[in-house]
């Protein structure tokens, strides 16, 4: 009750300067208000762009994901929203929020996470795509900078066939039922890859094969195109082992060599004389008695030409393992000699070591 009634007194002795002292208190209250107002608008901005900001890094480092090839869909839905995205943010006004404003925070909110789940999609079908079809992607990426002239149209329509099929994957969200097209598209794949192959490799060697005369070398031939064989079924197997590829190839590059000296020696037979037939026994006969003579000094014109051949090949042998024992036997010669020049080494390190001992003693005295 005292304390009512002085208040009351208090009120009425001011008079005027209460009124005065109450209109400074409200015009406090509403500045507060309105610094609350503007917390509020500015924490709703800084909110916004930073959500946007995470949307727009996370877009930038897309465009180097190759979404619009994994998930060309989802790409299509990122495009769109961020940019729906992009102008609500900069119309977003907090303070501005009447029928005639700018977009309400709900509304940008909504396009923000738009973005962001087109973005998250695209991620989760590119991983989707990627490990269902890793064989072929990776082949695809081997091929193409291989690839030209006769061979691009076929890549091009496989790499469609890829498209179509990683777009039914995304509209599906599920490689269920997609096994038999993956397979084909693996297949065409190969099969591109092994016409390649032959193309650079198999095919230069048969188009030499076939310039040959196959009734003047009959043998020979055939041994030829029983090494093509080979080298096609290499190539058919693992189109991409080039050390087996390699080794065929210099086989047949060695018999194709042969073949050409065959033809030219088959060739001259049958060119000379019946006069002439000595000339063709004599040549082969005193080329193998000539070197003979000069390794081993040894007159084996006399034998058969066969029978030359076996001394020539005997001969030979014997000297290699005449040779080899040779070097056997200076190699256990050094082995004594390096003994004995270790010891000496050894013996030399002790004197040293002695007489730098014994200095060191006089000196000491």
């Amino acid at each position: 009750m005292k304390k009512t009634l002085c208040a009351a007194i208090i009120l009425s002795a001011a008079g005027l300067s209460g009124c005065a002292s109450t209109e400074a208190t409200q015009d406090n209250v509403h500045n507060t208000n309105d610094i609350e107002v503007m917390d509020e608008a500015a924490l709703a901005i800084q909110k916004i762009k930073a959500l946007a900001e995470h949307v727009e890094q996370q877009y930038a480092a897309g465009k180097d994901e190759n979404y619009v090839y994994f998930a060309p869909d989802s790409w299509k839905r990122i495009n769109s929203a961020v940019r729906t995205m992009r102008t609500l943010v900069a119309n977003f006004d907090p303070n501005d929020q009447g029928f005639f404003g700018g977009p309400s925070e709900s509304k940008v909110m909504d396009k923000i996470e738009d973005a962001q789940e087109a973005l998250d999609n695209a991620v989760r079908i590119k991983i989707l795509v990627s490990e269902f079809l890793t064989q072929q992607l990776a082949d695809i990426a081997y091929l193409s900078p291989q690839v030209h002239g006769q061979w691009q149209n076929e890549l091009d329509d496989i790499n469609e066939s890829t498209a179509d099929l990683i777009a039914d994957i995304e509209d599906d969200d599920s490689t269920d039922g997609y096994a038999k097209r993956s397979a084909r598209v693996q297949d065409r794949l190969l099969q591109l890859e092994i016409r390649i192959v032959k193309s650079n490799f198999y095919t230069p060697l048969v188009k030499k094969m076939k310039k040959l005369d196959r009734d003047l070398i009959p043998q020979t031939y055939a041994q030829i195109q029983q090494r093509i064989v080979q080298l096609n079924d290499a190539i058919v197997l693992a189109p991409r082992n080039q050390h087996i590829i390699d080794t065929i190839i210099v086989k047949v590059e060695d018999d194709l060599r042969r073949a050409v000296n065959v033809t030219t020696e088959v060739k001259w037979i049958n060119r000379i004389d019946r006069s002439e037939s000595e000339k063709i026994a004599l040549r082969y006969r005193d080329a193998i008695a000539t070197v003979a003579f000069d390794l081993f000094a040894e007159d084996i014109s006399s034998l058969t030409y066969i029978e030359q051949i076996a001394y020539f090949d005997h001969a030979l042998r014997n000297k290699l393992d005449q040779q080899q024992a040779l070097n056997e036997e200076q190699a256990l010669l050094l082995i004594p000699l390096t003994e004995k020049v270790r010891d000496a080494l050894i013996e030399t390190e002790n004197l040293a070591v002695t007489q730098t001992s014994n200095t060191n003693t006089v000196a000491a005295d």
